[in-house]
């Protein structure tokens, strides 16, 4: 399905309509299934590495202080991801080439990445496991960038609902690959690492060649966009509505990232190895993912078209925020194995709609055109910066309390603020 039509990121023009009067992604169905394939990719190294391997690895090598070293492991790691999702945002909207601007930081990073995940699982102390775990965090964070910003670039606004639920699905895929696949080759790190980034190349190469990028050809057209200055590169934090989608995200990430870093150590230490099923932390995390994953699915493939239907968007994610704050609730009162699986299936259900729904709004809030992937960046720095303080938070909650439920209570507060901040937004409904 080919089509000539401008990005929608980069010219606010109407996409043209199909003879049944409905907007025109560009690239069509093979850009919806390689787009799904490498978003499943990049979530699959983000969760398989972070909920299982990783913490597994930091484990053997410090069993007595892997609470803080996790910690201190994963805001570092969050830390380059905050920093690098908008400079190299910024970095693939002045890109120029006959690929386009964003399908060479797409092939590049993905290839990088599988190198340094291999050396990732290599490591055997804590210095040289940080140092390759900070590398792949940077390379992942220049993916992230550039596949985000593909969204608005060829996605029409009245279509980026239905879009954002393709991309919601692709994150449940993507973890319950790499929480599966992980278990598995646990004993073999770096056949871990490898087995889940597999999934990144693929997805990567079939969507760079079977799907080209469209900016190709419009910056044959146009002229490298000037220079900025630092101080012009955070303008869009001035805009009111991005302003607001920021902060809500943020909110509600920052409660997520306390508990889910700490998950494999949340069922080794609150609920008891010996409460799991067969007593396996790992294959735990991965069974509690899986269902989570599967209920968010079913939730994102309803709610994303329903709100291009409806030509809403702040209802369902205020419904979510407040759902996942009831959910986060569950083990913090009931903190046994089955509390743990209630807490996946509710938690899982509102997630999905708010990961629907919240990357749509995300897009229709940008307030320049012409730096799409920049201001992208800056948003998902509100995935990746509360990966910064969650860690941390975590580990000081922990060890001041000697518990895991406040945890779970912080993260229900933080989720109920995220839908008072999504509110005061104007331009969607």
């Amino acid at each position: 399905m080919s089509d000539t039509t401008q990005p929608a990121g980069i010219q606010q023009s109407a996409a043209p309509a199909t003879s049944a009067g409905a907007p025109k992604i560009i690239g069509g169905a093979r850009f919806v299934v390689t787009f799904f394939l490498a978003n499943a990719g990049m979530y699959a190294i983000f969760q398989g590495m972070q909920q299982i391997v990783l913490p597994t690895q930091i484990a053997a090598i410090d069993p007595s202080g892997k609470v803080a070293a996790y910690g201190i492991l994963a805001s570092i790691g969050a830390a380059a991801a905050a920093i690098g999702n908008p400079v190299f945002g910024a970095l693939s909207d002045r890109t120029r080439s006959r690929f386009g601007r964003r399908a060479p930081w797409l092939l590049i990073s993905a290839i990088v990445a599988l190198v340094l995940l291999a050396i990732l699982g290599g490591m055997t102390s804590l210095f040289w496991l940080a140092a390759a775990y900070l590398l792949v965090m940077v390379t992942m964070s220049a993916f992230q960038a550039v596949i985000t910003a593909v969204m608005p670039d060829r996605v029409p606004a009245q279509r980026r609902g239905f879009v954002s639920a393709i991309a919601s699905f692709a994150l449940a895929v993507g973890v319950i690959y790499g929480l599966n696949v992980a278990p598995v080759f646990i004993a073999t790190p770096v056949l871990a690492y490898l087995l889940i980034g597999a999934l990144l190349i693929v997805g990567t190469l079939l969507l760079v060649f079977l799907a080209p990028d469209p900016t190709a050809k419009l910056d044959a057209e146009q002229n490298v966009a000037e220079r900025q200055s630092i101080r012009h590169f955070f303008t869009a934090l001035r805009d009111h509505d991005f302003a607001w989608a920021f902060w809500s995200r943020a909110t509600i990430m920052i409660g997520y990232w306390t508990v889910s870093t700490y998950q494999l150590y949340t069922l080794t230490d609150y609920i008891g190895a010996k409460n799991l099923p067969g007593g396996n932390a790992a294959t735990a995390v991965a069974l509690l993912g899986t269902i989570n994953l599967a209920v968010s699915v079913v939730a994102s493939l309803v709610s994303g078209p329903l709100s291009d239907r409806l030509g809403r968007r702040k209802v369902f994610v205020i419904v979510a925020s407040f759902g996942i704050a009831a959910g986060a609730l569950i083990p913090a009162i009931w903190p046994t194995w089955t509390g743990m699986l209630a807490y996946s299936v509710v938690v899982g259900l509102f997630f999905g709609v708010y990961m629907a729904v919240d990357q749509a709004i995300m897009t229709l809030v940008l307030p320049d055109p012409e730096n799409t992937a920049r201001d992208l960046g800056l948003l998902n720095v509100a995935t990746t910066g509360p990966q910064i303080a969650g860690p941390f938070l975590a580990a000081l909650v922990i060890l001041l309390t000697g518990g895991y439920a406040p945890l779970f209570i912080f993260t229900a507060v933080a989720a109920a603020l995220a839908a008072f901040f999504i509110a005061p937004i104007r331009k969607v409904r």
